[in-house]
């Protein structure tokens, strides 16, 4: 399931609680302040669309001065993902 999909099954839901002008069945009781709040949050987590990030890449220069800096493979390893994790946060 989807995000989407979520959110439209839960709106769907927290709209059938206004069906009852908030009670519903023998001892349920809705806040109704707060249905309202939870159903224009997901309406509008609906509108919005997700930003796409854009990946940065390391340079050639970037990538170079790493494996300078560094003895073996695993510290290669570990020294690239360190890199992309500064330029991609």
């Amino acid at each position: 399931m989807t995000k989407d999909e979520a959110l439209r099954l839960a709106l769907e839901a927290l709209e059938s609680t206004g069906e009852n002008d908030g009670y519903h069945g023998v001892d349920q009781y809705f806040d109704n302040v707060l249905v309202e709040k939870a159903i224009t949050a997901i309406k509008e987590a609906l509108e919005t669309k997700d930003e796409q990030r854009i990946w940065v890449k390391l340079t050639d220069e970037e990538i170079e001065s790493v494996y300078m800096n560094t003895m073996n493979f695993q510290q290669n390893a570990k020294a690239l993902e360190t890199k992309l994790k500064e330029k991609n946060t």
